[in-house]
């Protein structure tokens, strides 16, 4: 395969990695005055403009984050798999990284309300923004135990069963 092409396609996998967390920042409408989550709005705005299909934002993203996905799976395996299997498997794939961005800032925001620093870091600060917002719904129905807040377990458990879930189905796809 030509050097330039596997490029092209890393390129595409790179993009789909910020418009999933475009995505999230609006799913879950973090702080947009966050220099980080500015930035990714920034860059947005103009893409929204030509891509705007759908009325929903969060959509809108979403389906730019999976044709990106998609466009990287045809240029890898475009040759070996049909596109509506390539289709499947970047939808697939584009739900997984999301859970997985917040399984990871879930468990960020837990061993940062441990450590309680200062919060003067615009990444942290978005860290714990994303596991509060995630965490949220579920604290609606466990209150905290003893001082002890079980909220973060069951959305663990959820986050992973939901992978297991999309990796079941992606295996049966592939």
């Amino acid at each position: 395969m030509n050097s330039n092409i596997e490029i092209l396609g890393l390129i595409f996998n790179i993009l789909n990695y910020a418009f999933v967390f475009l995505f999230i920042f609006n799913l879950l409408k973090v702080n947009y005055f966050n220099p980080i989550v500015s930035t990714f709005v920034k860059v947005y705005k103009p893409i929204s403009k030509v891509f705007g299909i759908f009325p929903i934002q969060a959509i809108n993203i979403l389906v730019i984050a999976i044709v990106l996905k998609l466009l990287s799976l045809i240029i890898y395996f475009g040759s070996q798999y049909e596109t509506l299997t390539l289709f499947g498997v970047a939808i697939i794939q584009t739900l997984m990284v999301t859970l997985r961005i917040i399984f990871f800032a879930v468990i960020g925001g837990v061993i940062l309300s441990w450590v309680s620093p200062e919060k003067s870091n615009a990444f942290l600060e978005l860290v714990e923004e994303i596991s509060y917002k995630s965490l949220a719904p579920i604290r609606k129905y466990i209150p905290s135990a003893g001082g002890l807040d079980f909220s973060p377990l069951f959305v663990l458990i959820l986050i992973n069963l939901l992978e297991s879930f999309l990796s079941d189905i992606l295996k049966s796809i592939v």
